[in-house]
């Protein structure tokens, strides 16, 4: 009977350890973001959490994460999980978004709205993808993936605000300038000899580092708009013909980026990160 039993808790654990995985990348990739969105929109308002808002979040945040993962591939089984993970927090981080700014859940049409931007960007990621033969499977496939999560919050606030713009023709200015800001910056810090994997790896940091930047840039510029007096809003739309310039958010993101950029010149690994492998 000892044995039996030993046996059965022994087959138990690896369940019992990938459903407490499943619980903290849950928390971490989407109860996580939206907690924090609705903390920051009732702190904004001076009002309480309402539990209905936290239901609503989830249920946007899951409908626009199945729409990205049926047009990306990303729910088909050859992909990794952890790519699917990724799109979850990237869909997680966007409704947050939308609700910090509008103080209420996605609607479906804003949820097809974002899908059907992002989609476009695929092409322009295309262009950015290392050519040759790959030692790991789904290694394009992957990276193409985490690119697309790391614009998903960009995809999201020009959702929201686009400046008297037209919606793709500024996503597609703002993916273009962020895809070759990042190549830039990971050219200039990828150490000589890094290969392909760890070059992309690396640019996708910089990109979801760059995509974050560029959206606290953007939706600064939006609430300097939007808390201008109205008569003062009105005027200066009217001298730029209703398209107001956008030089206050790139002159932000590229002041942020190039400290970034700079920091991470100094940064030095740990002693206690240095492990030898052998130590594990």
């Amino acid at each position: 009977m000892a044995d039996t039993a030993d046996t059965a808790d022994s087959a138990a654990a690896p369940a019992g350890l990938a459903q407490m995985q499943r619980l903290l990348m849950t928390f971490r990739e989407v109860g996580l973001p939206l907690l924090q969105a609705i903390g920051d929109a009732d702190a904004k308002n001076g009002a309480s959490g309402d539990p209905a808002n936290l239901t609503a979040l989830i249920d946007a945040t899951v409908a626009l994460n199945k729409q990205l993962a049926a047009q990306m591939g990303a729910s088909e089984d050859q992909v990794d999980a952890w790519v699917r993970w990724s799109l979850a927090g990237a869909a997680a981080q966007t409704v947050g978004s939308a609700f910090k700014a509008s103080g209420r859940a996605m609607s479906d049409e804003e949820i097809a709205r974002i899908v059907a931007i992002t989609v476009d960007l695929q092409d322009k990621f295309k262009a950015q993808i290392p050519a040759g033969q790959e030692t790991l499977p789904n290694t394009i496939a992957t990276f193409r993936a985490k690119m697309l999560e790391a614009m998903v919050p960009v995809v999201g606030a020009v959702a929201q605000y686009s400046f008297g713009r037209a919606e793709h023709a500024l996503l597609a200015e703002v993916a273009e300038k962020l895809v070759k800001t990042a190549d830039q910056v990971t050219r200039a810090l990828a150490p000589t000899g890094a290969t392909p994997e760890e070059w992309r790896l690396l640019c996708w940091h910089v990109l979801k580092a760059a995509g974050q930047i560029y959206t606290e840039s953007h939706f600064a510029e939006a609430d300097r708009l939007l808390y201008m007096p109205p008569e003062e809003r009105a005027a200066y739309f009217a001298q730029y013909g209703q398209i107001v310039p956008m030089q206050q958010v790139w002159q932000a993101f590229n002041q942020r980026m190039a400290m970034l950029a700079t920091l991470a010149t100094y940064l030095e690994v740990p002693e206690s990160a240095r492990l030898d492998a052998g130590g594990w």
